[in-house]
């Protein structure tokens, strides 16, 4: 039950999830997310308030100087690590849903060229990697319309859902929902897909995402490939036997210029191997959607 003063939902399904069964009987969802961000971050002297410290060996404080350096480790995830990341993929016949970046598209063709071939779900991630949550409705909605629109040019495909770096504001997935998007996943509240919560919650479902299940902890609680791939499989074998009805989802983040890095790759790889032959449904985030909602009467919201 929502309490409508803060249109927030504790209870979700409960003890009792629904019980029902993934394409081939799988007990869980895995949903592998390629986050395409290389180029489109933030940085001083483009006119942005900050730099991006998204290689964390990398000293650099705020400044209004250019570091090629700190930018040269985002470059790596365009230039090596998402094509590391893609022949993995390719070798254990998966497809992932990449949140994407319009701006990292834009200066990177051949990345969106091979994520259509290799048939990964398309998503958006902002034009930029943009922050939202102190703009004005007005100037969100500009700036997700922005990057659908970009996104579709680069791409050919309009993008599927929408993942915010910074969270959603009240009135975004009422934005979303008029704007052509089929999900969202700004959530990291459920092992399963739901309608949201609130008396004016747009008929949109959300996927959620997680934190934990994501290399971006490969610079803190995850030193290794050994330690993050034995996270996963940890994660993955707790799903498979836990004693609760029904199915659950499992989201693994993956930013190229980390997980593509050599010495972190080998976690990918070995956890992919790990999960085949198991009861484990590969899939992209919108196919668990579509999955999940033909397991209502009309795939419409509950009453």
């Amino acid at each position: 039950m929502a309490l409508p003063q803060t249109q927030r939902d504790f209870i979700g399904y409960g003890e009792t999830p629904p019980n029902f069964c993934w394409p081939g009987d799988a007990r869980v969802a895995v949903s592998l997310v390629i986050n395409v961000e290389e180029g489109a971050e933030r940085s001083i002297p483009r006119g942005d308030t900050a730099n991006d410290l998204g290689a964390h060996w990398i000293p650099a404080p705020a400044s209004a100087t250019r570091n090629p350096t700190l930018e040269s480790a985002f470059e790596y995830g365009a230039r090596a690590g998402v094509w590391r990341v893609l022949r993995i993929l390719q070798k254990h016949d998966v497809r992932a849903t990449a949140f994407c970046c319009a701006m990292a598209l834009r200066l990177n063709p051949d990345i969106a060229a091979a994520l259509v071939r290799d048939r990964h779900e398309i998503a958006d991630h902002g034009h930029q990697w943009d922050t939202h949550t102190e703009l004005d409705d007005e100037a969100e909605e500009r700036l997700i319309l922005a990057s659908r629109d970009a996104i579709r040019a680069s791409t050919g495909q309009a993008p599927t859902s929408w993942y915010s770096r910074d969270g959603l504001k009240p009135g975004t997935r009422s934005v979303l929902a008029g704007s052509g998007f089929t999900y969202e996943s700004n959530s990291f509240n459920d092992d399963l897909p739901h309608w949201g919560a609130g008396p004016d919650n747009p008929p949109l479902p959300v996927l959620p995402y997680a934190g934990d299940t994501n290399d971006s902890g490969l610079f803190r609680q995850f030193p290794t490939a050994a330690s993050f791939g034995n996270h996963l499989i940890a994660a993955l074998e707790l799903q498979l036997d836990d004693p609760r009805g029904g199915p659950s989802m499992m989201s693994v983040g993956l930013h190229p210029r980390l997980i593509g890095r050599p010495a972190y790759a080998a976690a990918l790889d070995r956890f992919l191997a790990h999960a085949r032959g198991k009861a484990v449904w590969f899939a992209t985030r919108k196919e668990i959607v579509n999955a999940w909602k033909r397991t209502t009467a009309d795939g419409s919201p509950a009453s």
